[in-house]
């Protein structure tokens, strides 16, 4: 019996988000400023939301810290010659503190190999 294709997503599970378990986390400090609220940014994808407050560090799923990099607002300037420019800015600015909070270093993944005697993965 032939086997069924797999889907883009079986192909790709990083590529989609249906839920935030799973995920690699990265853990961020969003800059405070006077366009998120003392309470906080929230912002949810597809169903799943987070609400992170300024100057504090969270750990977020991936597609989450790639959803905000996409949030941006375009500013128009006049240049000295007097011609309009237009340029893109992030409307959330954060310093990435550290990709990939929640993957084993590599020696936790050698010993779990050896323990199991097998390749393992991790998310």
């Amino acid at each position: 019996m032939p086997s069924k294709p797999k889907t883009e997503q079986e192909k790709n599970p990083e590529g989609f988000f249906t839920s935030p378990v799973g995920h690699i986390r990265d853990r961020i400090i969003i800059h405070p400023s006077m366009e998120i609220p003392k309470e906080g940014l929230y912002v949810a994808l597809n169903g799943y939301g987070f609400l992170i407050k300024p100057g504090v560090e969270v750990d977020i799923p991936r597609p989450v810290r790639l959803m905000i990099d996409t949030r941006i607002k375009t500013e128009t300037l006049q240049g000295d010659d007097g011609k309009e420019y237009t340029r893109d800015i992030p409307r959330v600015t954060y310093t990435l503190v550290k990709e990939g909070v929640n993957v084993p270093g590599p020696e936790v993944i050698d010993a779990e190999q050896e323990r199991a005697g097998q390749e393992v993965t991790f998310p």
